[in-house]
């Protein structure tokens, strides 16, 4: 078999193959004519050539020994040495001897076979059943017609022994073959020898002409057989090699398989499976093997002369499936109507509140809403930790201010503590906060990652990694510093109580926020995205919803009581009379407001009770708080 010149390698390894199944399927007539024009890399099978080699030395040293003539052995030698060869090693399939005409006079040609076959080595004359001598037989005649006037000489000298004597040196000069004068033929179908497909190294055969110079009488070889090699036509791999490896990339496998090799069919086509590819899977769910065979594959294209995949192509997976059986999702779909409902549970109360400094932290629940995004993880986490921060720092520092003002002591002087002192305790908070979530947003940049529920569902969350625990724990403690303070001005009254109400908000968030973000951490991954949502959501909730509600409620009703405004009616009544005020028992002073809230401190002596009056001072536009002690003794 010719191939066409320009034809690149890999499309004259298909036109072999397919050339290798039509000589199989024809009837044998005698011969090595069926070859396959492509170069081997015979590189692994080098240490199978010296059987070859060492009989053409020893039959060129019989020539030169005996005139140019084989005439001193017999068949059954000549027969003996092919034999030796073929069971010295295993993967040697046959050897031969093949001589000139006139070398063995005893025959016109003749060229002794030896072959393994089911474990029996079988010989005989191959020159009966054809003509070794022609042109056409390669392992033979590319030798015969190369120029040997360069071949290799060696010298030796040999002391031959006379009954109990050793006879005097005798030298002689024998012509030698090497790895390099043989031959490797191209793969041929041997009919008439084994009748299989086989390569052969030829070694060559010499005597010495009348003028001294070297002369080819014939070549002694061994053959490798091909049919027990299997063909590799996946794709190259340069973790193994293989004499056969023109082969590698010949597949016919389509775009949505993998070749998959199989080993022990041997020297045909088709060796291989079409494994579906990640993402795809085997359209007959039901079938033992899911993998299209490649020598269906090979022989439809072949035969209808087609490349229309169709029949052999997988089915792509559902989306986010790295790897899948049939078409079940791998993602987690949302249950929209659920994350509906959980959004339209708490807006009234979120709409209501916005305008009273909740809008960041309400917003944050609408973040978690579509598919977690990088853009949307960085947002995200702005938004919440921002609008936390912000909401409890206010409660806490306020809650602050008053516990400085009405902390137990037993002299209590003026204290002015404005809103601009407090923002110098509130805007540092922030400002750190702020640097930390933006060295946050650069060292992550908002990754997202991948989980799997219980039920193997994938789907995307932002990163949970040791920033997030690290603010978390900071806003913690925040909580903490919140819930001591209150602590510190528990009995503090006032018009609505509104120390109570933040002692209540913060207690809230730590104790039911904390409980629902654990939760958050230890479950909420396991069962989907929506309980994660959903835990978020409540997260919202108390944090938000109830903290608000328990900050501005009180104030609400009070307004629509009209409670402050008559307190104020009296705080400016009596601070036109006068600038402190004074009381004599204890049901005066609790009946005497003089500002917008009155506290009550009992101390530790047993016939003394302190009392601290609030008032509130108007001079120069400022309003600032100004505390008086007073003793009142007890009856």
């Amino acid at each position: 078999m010719v191939l066409e010149e320009g034809e690149n390698d890999k499309e004259a390894a298909k036109l072999a193959l397919e050339y290798v199944s039509r000589v199989e399927q024809s009837p044998c007539t005698g011969g090595t004519e069926e070859t396959l024009d492509l170069m081997f890399n015979h590189t692994t099978w080098r240490e199978y050539t010296q059987p070859a080699i060492l009989t053409s030395n020893f039959l060129t040293s019989v020539i030169l020994e005996n005139s140019g003539s084989l005439d001193s052995l017999t068949d059954e030698i000549l027969f003996s040495l092919v034999r030796n060869n073929v069971n010295g090693q295993s993967i040697i399939f046959g050897s031969a001897i093949a001589v000139e005409a006139g070398l063995y006079t005893k025959y016109s040609s003749f060229c002794p076979y030896a072959y393994r076959k089911n474990g029996t080595v079988f010989a005989h004359d191959i020159s009966l059943s054809y003509n070794y001598l022609d042109s056409n037989t390669e392992w033979y005649y590319v030798l015969k017609t190369t120029n040997w006037e360069n071949a290799t000489r060696t010298s030796s000298k040999i002391k031959y022994r006379s009954g109990g004597m050793s006879l005097p040196d005798q030298q002689h000069v024998l012509l030698t073959a090497k790895l390099s004068d043989g031959h490797w033929t191209k793969p041929y179908f041997d009919c008439g020898g084994g009748d299989v497909w086989m390569v052969t190294f030829s070694s060559p055969i010499f005597s010495l002409s009348g003028d001294g110079e070297p002369k080819f009488q014939g070549v002694a070889t061994i053959d490798i057989e091909l049919t027990n090699i299997d063909i590799n036509q996946c794709d190259p791999d340069t973790n193994t090699f293989s004499a056969l490896d023109v082969f590698r990339g010949t597949h016919r496998c389509p775009e949505t398989t993998e070749c998959s090799f199989l080993q022990g069919l041997g020297f045909k086509r088709g060796a291989y499976q079409c494994v579906c590819s990640k993402g795809y899977f085997f359209p007959d769910t039901n079938a033992e093997v899911k993998a299209f065979s490649g020598k269906d594959v090979e022989n439809y294209l072949t035969l209808s002369n087609t490349t229309d995949f169709t029949q052999y192509t997988c089915l792509p997976c559902k989306e986010g499936c790295t790897e899948c059986v049939d078409d079940s999702p791998c993602l987690y779909e949302f249950l929209f109507v659920f994350r509906f409902l959980a959004i339209k549970t708490g807006s009234p109360i979120f709409l209501l509140f916005m305008c009273a400094g909740g809008m960041l932290m309400c917003s944050t629940g609408f973040f978690a809403y579509p598919k977690a995004l990088e853009f949307l993880c960085v947002i995200q986490n702005w938004v919440f930790h921002i609008g936390f921060n912000f909401m409890y720092g206010a409660l806490v520092v306020k809650t602050w201010r008053i516990a400085v003002i009405f902390r137990p002591t037993s002299k209590l002087q003026r204290i002015n503590l404005p809103d601009k002192e407090l923002l110098k305790r509130f805007l540092p908070m922030m400002i750190f906060v702020s640097v930390y979530l933006l060295a946050w947003s650069i060292a992550e940049k908002g990754e997202t990652v991948t989980l799997e529920t219980s039920s193997l569902l994938k789907y995307d969350v932002c990163l949970s990694s040791y920033w997030l625990y690290a603010i978390q724990c900071a806003e913690v403690c925040l909580l903490l510093v919140g819930v001591y303070i209150c602590y510190m001005v528990r009995k503090a009254p006032g018009h609505f109580n509104e120390s109570k109400y933040i002692t209540w908000a913060v207690y809230n968030g730590i104790i039911l926020g904390s409980f629902l973000l654990i939760l958050t951490h230890l479950i909420g991954h396991s069962y989907g995205p929506d309980l994660l949502y959903l835990l978020q959501g409540l997260q919202i909730q108390a944090f938000v919803t109830i903290t608000l509600t328990l900050i501005f409620i009180p104030k609400l009703l009070a307004l629509y009581k009209k409670e402050d405004v008559k307190r104020a009616n009296d705080t400016f009544a009596t601070a036109y009379a006068s600038k402190y005020i004074r009381t004599n028992n204890i049901e005066s002073a609790s009946s005497k407001t003089v500002s917008t809230q009155t506290y009550e401190n009992v101390t530790p002596g047993p016939k003394e009770k302190t009392f601290w009056t609030s008032l509130t001072k108007i001079s120069n536009n400022r309003v600032e708080p100004i505390v008086d002690h007073l003793s009142v003794p007890t009856t």
